[in-house]
């Protein structure tokens, strides 16, 4: 017999489409952190927002460490700290792989390519990553308690001529989920994703009757 579609069936569908009541998306927008171009640069605590440009063992909990106007970048910002909390998307898995720059809407997770231990990058200005002056975008990991790792992105302007670089804004999922290079919505799940087409196709044939 024919399928009868009512409202209650297509409630049902988009039942599991929102997303998990825990999940959250941390932002700081426009920070606009001055990158000096000292060899102490900025240390900055990605959950915190807190920096430091003026003392050599950087920031106590600090992840990330930029110097030079951004032509060096380094996960070891916290001088006290025995394993890095922060890892960049790289181009290959050692610690000194060049950090990439990646396009806006790029997929920050689990599959990205990270280095495991501390190190730095300096070779990330260049003709195909980033453009001296120029905005762009550096993924990342980072290991927060209670869920680890999470997944984000920053968006930095980074300078090779002797000027100062700025680290405009950053966002990661607090629930260990992917997220998009510049975005602030969430990444929905396959399953939601299939629901909502199917939801499509309910509503369509209802307006067909």
């Amino acid at each position: 017999m024919p399928m009868k579609f009512t409202k209650l069936t297509t409630l049902a569908m988009f039942a599991g489409f929102a997303s998990p009541a825990s999940a959250a998306i941390i932002s700081f927008i426009d920070e606009d952190i001055a990158i000096p171009t000292t060899s102490i640069g900025v240390s900055v605590n990605l959950e915190t927002g807190a920096s430091n440009n003026i003392d050599e063992n950087g920031l106590a909990g600090a992840d990330v460490n930029f110097l030079y106007g951004g032509e060096s970048i380094t996960n070891d910002a916290d001088a006290a700290g025995t394993a890095p909390s922060w890892q960049p998307v790289r181009d290959g898995t050692e610690n000194s792989s060049t950090i990439v720059n990646l396009g806006l809407g790029a997929v920050v997770g689990p599959d990205s390519v990270y280095s495991s231990g501390y190190g730095g990058s300096t070779d990330q200005i260049a003709p195909t990553q980033f453009t001296s002056g120029e905005k762009g975008y550096i993924g990342f990991s980072m290991e927060v308690a209670g869920t680890s790792p999470v997944y984000g992105w920053m968006e930095v302007t980074l300078r090779d001529d002797n000027n100062p670089g700025v680290i405009h804004s950053w966002a990661y999922e607090d629930n260990g989920s992917p997220l998009r290079a510049g975005s602030l919505v969430a990444i929905p799940e396959p399953s939601h994703s299939m629901l909502f087409a199917l939801g499509l196709v309910v509503t369509a044939l209802r307006r067909r009757r």
